[in-house]
């Protein structure tokens, strides 16, 4: 069911180092306009406490894919592939703007309607994308 209230999921990317220094904790919220990904790392005994969080706002159009992975009946990952991974270049454990995410046991409820959303405003975004184009040829004739 798709509804206009954004859905905020809570995430960690595991730390791709044997010390768990660069673990990476999270929020991501599919906003009307956009997704806003609020991240920082995890405070651990190298670095003190945790660090501030950064915010990165991506439109649905740079978003490629979105896969949802289940482990034993519920959701456990969002795998989303970012078009322009330099957007994305900064969070630790992203690779050529892959971004597995491990969603958090309180947000499993709400990634259930995340597939859905994505395809309906990526969708939004491309007709929206075309009718510009389409204006724009129209005005050259």
């Amino acid at each position: 069911m798709l509804t206009n209230e954004p859905i905020s999921i809570q995430f960690r990317i595991p730390a791709t180092d044997h010390l768990g220094k660069n673990e990476v904790e999270g929020k991501i919220r599919f906003l009307a306009e956009s997704v806003e990904l609020d991240w920082r790392l995890k405070g651990n005994v190298f670095r003190g406490g945790q660090q501030e969080v950064e915010t990165i706002t991506l439109d649905y159009g740079e978003i490629e894919h979105v896969e949802l992975k289940k482990r034993w009946w519920k959701l456990s990952q969002i795998i989303l592939r970012i078009s322009n991974p330099a957007s994305v270049e900064a969070i630790p454990g992203i690779e050529m703007g892959k971004m597995t995410l491990e969603i958090d046991a309180r947000s499993r409820e709400e990634a259930k309607n995340l597939g859905a959303l994505i395809d309906f405003k990526r969708s939004i975004f491309l007709v929206d994308q075309q009718t510009r184009r389409l204006e724009a040829m129209s005005k050259e004739l």
